[in-house]
């Protein structure tokens, strides 16, 4: 009777951990599958894989910018920002993101001669605010024929409440000083 017992308390026990084991990877899979999270993704990874080329001759080629009422335009940067980094942004973040953070990195690494390289992205949705997630992007930089760098840039995403799947908000919050060791 007690053997019994026993192997009915085993049973028991390995259908409550299989049980466990699925709504765990289930949960796993719904968070992988977030397309929020695929937009965090790509964006960092537009950010610090590089430097972008394209990105820098858009932005700096003499030939692309004009003079329009006394403002300078350049149509070849802002089609390039709008096609690659359109998709991922409301179009109010998009503009402020672009001045603010957007061609920062990619701008260091260029002026300084480093390769940026992203190697991991952690996610994480709030779980009292359905539409912020904060971030950990692994960043390798090098100098050709220098040694192997490596840092963490952090920051929050706040999702758009009107434009379902397009950041309304990407702000980094630290950067283990990525900024100052690419000026060395």
């Amino acid at each position: 009777m007690q053997k019994r017992t026993y192997i009915i308390k085993m049973v028991g026990a390995a259908l409550v951990l299989l049980f466990l084991a699925i709504v765990t990877s289930g949960c796993m899979e719904a968070q992988a599958d977030d397309p929020n999270m695929e937009t965090i993704e790509s964006v960092l990874a537009l950010q610090f894989n590089g430097p972008d080329r394209e990105l820098l001759e858009a932005m700096w080629n003499p030939a692309n910018k004009k003079l329009v009422d006394g403002v300078e335009v350049n149509e070849a940067f802002d089609s390039y920002v709008a096609d690659t980094y359109g998709p991922f942004f409301t179009a109010s973040e998009l503009d402020v993101f672009m001045r603010v953070f957007g061609t920062y990195f990619i701008s260091l690494a260029d002026i300084y001669g480093y390769e940026l390289v992203l190697k991991d992205v952690d996610i994480e949705q709030s779980e009292q605010v359905g539409n912020r997630y904060s971030f950990t992007a692994k960043v390798a930089f090098q100098q050709a024929g220098g040694k192997k760098q490596h840092a963490e840039v952090d920051g929050i995403v706040l999702f758009s409440t009107t434009e379902p799947g397009k950041i309304g908000k990407l702000t980094y919050t630290s950067d283990q000083d990525l900024s100052q060791r690419l000026k060395q």
